[in-house]
C-alpha cells in the first residue's frame, strides 16, 4: 500500500475515532508498526495529529488536540487540581485503583506519574491515554461501547469486564450531590458502571467539586453512605460540611481534612 493511501486511511480512522493505537493501524494497513510511526510523524509535522505513547489523537481545527480538549476543565482548573492533589495523597506506590470517567479524575490520572508500580483500571479514554505514557505505571482500559460525548466506555461488555477485577480503592466522580446528600450522575450507564465498580472495590472515594453540590443530575446513585470518604473544595458551603460531619463520613478538601468521629 502506498503512503498516500495509508495517510488517507489514517485520517479517516482518526476522524471517526478521535484517537487510535499504532498496533491497530498496523493490523488495519497490513504494514509494520515502524511504518505506521513514520506516517504518524509526517502527519504530526503537518499539524494534523498529536502522537501519544503507542498511538495518536486528532487535532481540532483550532490546533487543540482531542486529548487536550478533554483535559481542559469547564471550571477553574485550580479547583480540579486541588482535589486531584488530595486524592493523590490517598494513593501509595504499588496500589491497584480504579478511576471512573470525569474531568477531575483526568487531572488525577496526570498526577499519577508521581507514583510508581500502580495498576489503574478505568473506562475513561483520556485517563487511559495519560497513564499509558507513564512508564512506571500500568493501565487497564475496560472494553465496551464508546460514549462519544464523554469519550468513555459503558455497557454490558464494560460491566462484564469489570466483574473480573478487584481494586483497593475506587475514585468515583459524581455529577451532583443534592441538598439531602443524594449522589447523582448524568446517565443510567454511568450509574450502572459505578455500582458494579463499588462491588469490586475495598474502599470508595467520592469526588465532587463544590460547584456540583446542591445540584441533582438525572440518575440517582445512592445516599451519602455509598462513600467511605469524600473529596471536595475548601469553599464548600458550611451547611454541607455540617451535614457530612453528622453522617460520620470523612470529608477532605484541597486545604484540610475534616474528619468525622472514629
Amino acid at each position: 500500500m502506498y503512503a498516500i493511501e495509508r495517510t488517507r486511511i489514517i485520517k479517516k480512522e482518526l476522524e471517526a475515532r478521535g484517537q487510535i493505537q499504532v498496533q491497530t493501524l498496523s493490523s488495519l494497513l497490513g504494514v509494520s508498526e515502524v511504518t505506521v510511526r513514520r506516517d504518524l510523524e509526517r502527519l504530526e509535522a503537518e499539524g494534523w495529529l498529536t502522537r501519544t505513547h503507542g498511538g495518536a489523537v486528532i487535532n481540532r481545527p483550532d490546533g487543540q488536540s482531542a486529548l487536550s480538549e478533554l483535559l481542559t476543565p469547564h471550571q477553574d482548573p485550580r479547583d480540579h487540581d486541588g482535589i486531584a492533589s488530595v486524592a493523590l495523597q490517598m494513593i501509595s506506590d504499588g496500589d491497584v485503583i480504579m478511576l471512573s470517567n470525569g474531568e477531575v479524575n483526568r487531572r488525577l490520572a496526570a498526577r499519577l506519574e508521581e507514583r510508581s508500580n500502580l495498576t489503574v483500571l478505568t473506562n475513561d479514554i483520556a485517563c487511559a491515554t495519560l497513564l499509558a505514557q507513564q512508564d512506571s505505571n500500568r493501565v487497564v482500559l475496560l472494553g465496551g461501547t464508546l460514549e462519544k460525548d464523554e469519550l468513555a466506555l459503558f455497557g454490558t461488555m464494560t460491566l462484564a469486564n469489570l466483574a473480573k477485577f478487584y481494586v483497593n480503592r475506587l475514585f468515583v466522580e459524581v455529577d451532583g450531590i443534592s441538598r439531602d446528600l443524594r449522589l447523582t450522575v448524568n446517565s443510567q450507564e454511568k450509574a450502572d458502571l459505578i455500582l458494579e465498580a463499588k462491588s469490586v472495590a475495598r474502599e470508595v472515594v467520592v469526588i465532587c467539586p463544590a460547584s456540583r453540590f446542591n445540584h441533582t443530575a438525572f440518575f440517582r446513585l445512592g445516599d451519602l453512605n455509598f462513600a467511605h470518604r469524600i473529596i471536595s473544595n475548601s469553599n464548600l458551603e458550611d451547611g454541607f460540611k455540617a451535614q457530612i460531619f453528622a453522617s460520620d463520613i470523612p470529608l477532605y478538601s484541597s486545604v484540610a481534612a475534616f474528619e468525622g468521629s472514629e
